[in-house]
């Protein structure tokens, strides 16, 4: 468990926040064109593509050079855009279910606050599940 909880893990956490701000950036700017379902979309794809170049030339780059991967680029993009959608069905999940309980806090401050933190227990897990995906499928280094 330790080796999965390494300093990679570390980087992987600092490009997922990275993600959610380019993520929430682009909701914002698409969204005063576009429905927001549609500004959603685009947006996610544009952070996922974001999140996977940087965890490409940082967080997994350690060690390898660029023939060392198993597959090309856009596969692996591919596969990290579906590791991505993978992680989102639990994240969101977990959101809905804690969403769910919204009119059941009585704190006026909770209250408002709690569509905000109802997303971070979801964000983990989806990080957590994502992490998986990426350090043992998507980027999986050549064995020399």
């Amino acid at each position: 468990m330790t080796r999965f909880f390494d300093q990679a893990f570390m980087r992987f956490a600092l490009v997922g926040a990275s993600g959610f701000v380019v993520d929430v950036a682009c909701m914002l700017l698409f969204s005063l064109w576009l429905p927001f379902a549609v500004a959603r979309c685009l947006a996610f794809w544009i952070a996922a593509t974001s999140n996977w170049w940087l965890n490409r030339n940082i967080t997994f780059a350690a060690g390898r050079n660029k023939s060392q991967f198993k597959q090309a680029a856009v596969r692996q993009w591919l596969k990290f855009l579906g590791g991505s959608v993978v992680a989102f069905v639990p994240n969101w999940g977990c959101y809905v279910v804690l969403l769910s309980f919204h009119d059941s806090v009585t704190h006026h401050t909770l209250h408002v606050l709690w569509p905000y933190l109802a997303m971070a227990p979801g964000v983990i897990l989806g990080m957590l599940i994502n992490y998986a995906f990426s350090r043992f499928w998507v980027f999986v280094h050549v064995k020399s």
